[in-house]
């Protein structure tokens, strides 16, 4: 956290320095590119992928058949994966299968209810046996949240930040619990449209076995994509003001 926020004391004021290090989220973008290109060059060459179209032709057609129960278990089913560490990428599967709307709802509701959870495990789980092994330090990032909690943690959900750790760590400082919530929907808001959105482009199975590579290949999906490398930028004038 040091090393991250530098503060710098002139006329008796402090000013939130911020590094721009956009090229973490740029070679992810460039990864996920390269993956669904991989993908769609694969299904090419597999010998047949008539079970999975299959499949997936069904699963729509429940999907449209019952959209209020389909939603509500693609909601429940989010909830849960949101839980778990390391499960990022599940808004593109859920605006490919949901379209972009209701994917946008459905992760905007169970991102932040499985940040909230957690949030509070934090607080009253976690929070004391930090407080015990690493008392001072959290001390100073309490003082710091205290003073700058709001900006802190848009900041870092703009930044695309370690989803599950930054919910732990807020609820080990003394940031209310109004806050983290509502820093949590506006932080994770301009992520969540672009990659709903970037997985409501891409096709179904059986156009890509049809078409081939081409299929997956949209200039705007490509474009939304590489734009997620420079998403904090762009808030950056706000987040300072």
């Amino acid at each position: 956290m040091a090393q991250t926020w530098k503060h710098r004391t002139r006329n008796g004021s402090n000013n939130a320095s911020v590094p721009i290090q956009p090229s973490r989220r740029l070679l992810f973008a460039m990864a996920l590119i390269l993956v669904v290109g991989m993908v769609g060059f694969g299904v090419q060459y597999l010998p047949t992928l008539d079970w999975i179209v299959e499949g997936e032709v069904s699963l729509r057609k429940q999907i449209a058949e019952a959209p209020m129960r389909s939603w509500f278990l693609g909601l429940l089913l989010y909830f849960s994966l949101s839980l778990l560490p390391g499960t990022a990428g599940k808004s593109i599967v859920f605006g490919w299968l949901f379209g972009f709307v209701a994917a946008l709802v459905i992760v905007e509701i169970g991102l932040t209810s499985a940040a909230l959870l957690t949030f509070l495990v934090g607080r009253y789980f976690v929070r004391q046996l930090l407080h015990r092994r690493w008392q001072i330090r959290l001390q100073m990032i309490s003082q710091r949240f205290d003073r700058d909690g709001a900006f802190y943690l848009l900041w870092l959900r703009l930044a695309h930040a370690p989803f599950t750790l930054v919910n732990y760590g807020a609820g080990a400082t003394n940031i209310p619990l109004v806050t983290f919530w509502w820093t949590t929907h506006l932080g994770i808001l301009p992520g969540t449209l672009i990659y709903t959105f970037a997985g409501s482009r891409i096709p179904n199975i059986r156009d890509v076995v049809e078409q081939g590579v081409w299929a997956i290949v949209d200039p705007p999906l490509l474009i939304i994509l590489t734009a997620t490398a420079f998403l904090p930028v762009f808030f950056i004038p706000w987040l300072r003001k």
